[in-house]
């Protein structure tokens, strides 16, 4: 199965939709690998061939052929196809995807397309042949037609962790002992790994294999955690609190707690009186 979309009329970025090979598309920061970042617009990713990493700030996958994902606008992401891949991206404005009756996910959809290919591959070729000057309602028609084909996908396969070696306990033992001393310390993983003898690829490794979690993520649950237990048992004030455990300011500290718990660390320390 060929991308739906070549030799047609790509849908333009005015009339709120954008189609693009797999391939050409390449989401995250511009760390290696690609750290998550949000987009505006909504994004369906579908694999016809090869392999795709997708990674969200708290879970990672290996999608592959026939996986979809579709993430909702302001979802934070990030997305890495390997060589060789090919398959389907469509960016939806979200005030397009807001139109769809019945409505587009509101989470994130992991599906697999099996036996709904053929319908998905013609909806995604209706709206490749939409021009810019066509009838200003067939757009939002196919874009009723694409949440439906959604809504017949079945549920994806469990994500599957990056291919990695078993886990290395010693190894992430040392690391979150050492990541707990040196919290205060904005200490980046590339050094904590170093300090360890290790590289930051495989402190990553074996914290996907143990934890499902990448270094930085698990340093980023320490904080938390420790911040959870000083607003729980100390009178220390926040700003004292997000500067010892290593925040860039307390605006951050605030925005990571708030993220984490729903709360804020004031009501965080009220209630646990």
């Amino acid at each position: 199965m060929q991308p739906a979309w070549r030799g047609a009329h790509p849908v333009g970025r005015q009339n709120g939709m954008r189609l693009l090979p797999l391939e050409a598309f390449l989401w995250g920061s511009r760390a290696k690998p690609p750290q998550p970042r949000t987009r505006p617009d909504h994004v369906l990713v579908w694999v016809i061939e090869g392999r795709v990493q997708f990674d969200f700030p708290r879970d990672h996958a290996c999608l592959r052929a026939g996986d979809l994902r579709f993430v909702p606008a302001g979802t934070a992401f990030a997305v890495l196809p390997a060589p060789g891949t090919r398959g389907h991206v469509a960016l939806i404005a979200a005030r397009l995807g807001a139109q769809a009756v019945p409505p587009l996910p509101d989470q994130v959809l992991a599906a697999h397309v099996g036996s709904h290919a053929a319908q998905l591959d013609a909806t995604l070729r209706e709206i490749g042949v939409e021009t810019p000057d066509g009838d200003p309602g067939t757009l939002p028609c196919l874009m009723n037609l694409l949440s439906l084909r959604l809504r017949q996908l079945a549920p994806g396969r469990a994500p599957d962790l990056p291919e990695s070696a078993p886990p290395d306990r010693p190894l992430i033992d040392r690391f979150v002992a050492l990541a707990r001393q040196r919290l205060g310390q904005s200490r980046s993983v590339a050094e904590l790994a170093a300090e360890l003898g290790s590289s930051t690829l495989q402190l990553d490794q074996a914290c996907l294999a143990a934890h499902r979690k990448r270094a930085v993520e698990l340093i980023h649950d320490l904080r938390l955690e420790c911040a959870a237990r000083l607003l729980r048992e100390t009178a220390q004030p926040t700003q004292r609190i997000a500067a010892d455990l290593g925040y860039s300011s307390h605006a951050h500290f605030i925005r990571a707690f708030v993220a984490a718990t729903g709360r804020t660390p004031e009501v965080f320390r009220a209630q646990s009186c």
